[in-house]
């Protein structure tokens, strides 16, 4: 099972800019965590914290129990350049291996490429190059990086931006058959629909703090879907 998140009197300022303030909290092990609000309300920057590439005030603890620790992450975006001669088989070798391309690849490890590609529907596109993919299929080809150490964390900022119907239905279902296996999940989503397709989410409202938290159906009530993207004001502290 993945780990239980632990955070205890978070703060985050940039400068004049108050970004999380006092946040104790805790992410439940093995469960799908989404975290909804408004644009500037911090989620991405609450993301970041939890991945260590931000500095912050407090602590945020993981507790893996008897779980190997393993994290895989999936921006909001990349940029590939067009004229960039790195397929997306290049791109998921590299990854795997961390060894330069001009390295001799086994069978094995191109094996385990295509199964990871396979699972979000871009196996037949292996030998295409990043930056001739839209920004859809790109998105796709970093979740399937993001699997190639089985994680038990797996944090996504906005993860199925950009993507077609299809994609949409590759990664919904992805995320299914992990929560299923007890793999915590705890992923940036603004789309209400898409988590309302989600198996059991728990919610999380972020607007500088977390404002609501619980299960799917006791967070998104009507009037907390009215109230959920509107910015921090002093009334809500």
């Amino acid at each position: 099972m993945g780990p239980a998140i632990k955070i205890s009197n978070l703060q985050l300022i940039y400068g004049p800019n108050t970004i999380l303030t006092n946040i104790e909290h805790t992410f439940a092990a093995g469960k799908c965590h989404v975290l909804m609000g408004p644009n500037g309300g911090g989620k991405t920057s609450l993301l970041r914290s939890v991945l260590g590439l931000t500095p912050f005030d407090g602590s945020i603890e993981l507790h893996w129990g008897d779980t190997e620790p393993a994290i895989g992450y999936v921006p909001q975006k990349a940029n590939f350049e067009a004229s960039l001669p790195l397929t997306v088989m290049d791109f998921i070798l590299l990854n795997q291996t961390r060894h330069p391309l001009f390295w001799r690849q086994n069978r094995k490890q191109k094996q385990r490429a295509m199964a990871q590609l396979a699972r979000v529907g871009m196996a037949e596109r292996h030998d295409r190059r990043m930056g001739q993919l839209s920004g859809g299929e790109q998105q796709r080809v970093l979740f399937a990086q993001a699997l190639l150490d089985d994680p038990q964390l797996l944090v996504l900022d906005e993860p199925t931006t950009g993507m077609d119907e299809q994609g949409v239905r590759y990664i919904e279902s992805l995320l299914h058959d992990l929560t299923a296996k007890g793999v915590t999940i705890l992923a940036v989503h603004h789309d209400v629909k898409a988590v309302e397709r989600m198996a059991d989410p728990e919610v999380h409202i972020v607007n500088r703090r977390i404002v609501h938290s619980g299960p799917r159906d006791k967070v998104l009530t009507p009037e907390n879907i009215v109230n959920m993207f509107q910015h921090y004001t002093e009334s809500a502290a």
